[in-house]
């Protein structure tokens, strides 16, 4: 594994489980269980900070599916042939149904939005890991 790629995935592991750990808590909020004092809770309840985190997990999920190949500049004519962008990996089903759920949750409120949310950040870390995982 590269480092990039080891780096963007071990910055989207936190934030995937960041977003899932704040979301869980609000649930438990939502349920009684736990008081609504928490600087978690209380900072993602502004809607811009909380797409902030949305928006940079699929970014960071996104960022480290894509590969980048660039050839020697002696092996090939042109620019376009040097760098060469493969997008295919961002059609595996856990990125395609977390972004889903996690684009998804800017349309539903209140419990609905955090249930999509912690399954669409559960997705996201099941990816992370298990590219950190397989690349060890």
């Amino acid at each position: 594994m590269h480092k990039t790629s080891l780096v963007l995935n071990s910055i989207g592991l936190a934030v995937s489980f960041f977003c899932f750990l704040h979301c869980v808590l609000v649930i438990l909020v939502f349920a009684g269980l736990l008081a609504p004092t928490l600087l978690v809770i209380r900072f993602f309840e502004d809607p811009s900070n909380h797409a902030m985190l949305i928006i940079s997990g699929l970014t960071l999920a996104s960022l480290s599916l894509i590969t980048l190949n660039i050839a020697q500049p002696s092996e090939c004519n042109n620019w376009s042939e040097r760098f060469q962008i493969n997008f295919k990996r961002l059609y595996t089903p856990n990125y395609i149904v977390g972004a889903a759920f996690l684009s998804l949750s800017f349309i539903v409120d209140g419990i609905y939005s955090e249930l999509s949310v912690i399954l669409g950040a559960l997705l996201l870390l099941s990816m992370h890991a298990q590219k950190l995982l397989k690349n060890n």
